[in-house]
């Protein structure tokens, strides 16, 4: 069985990773908000009678709980 030697020691290279962007991860995401487009009406509608129902759902569980 071979030892390592103690007083050899291995230096990890650095890493230089090349900027492949000239915008910010702040810009990018700050850009993507700003072109977000709306939710169709349609959706939206869709959207609250789900939750309008699960509301309903809650509170008729929540009284069930309470009896």
């Amino acid at each position: 069985m071979v030892k390592p030697d103690m007083n050899l020691k291995m230096a990890a290279p650095n890493v230089v990773l090349k900027r492949t962007t000239k915008m910010s991860l702040n810009e990018r995401f700050s850009n993507k908000l700003k072109n977000k487009k709306p939710v169709p009406m349609i959706i939206r509608a869709s959207m609250q009678q789900q939750q309008q129902r699960a509301s309903a759902r809650i509170r008729r569980l929540a009284q069930q709980v309470e009896s």
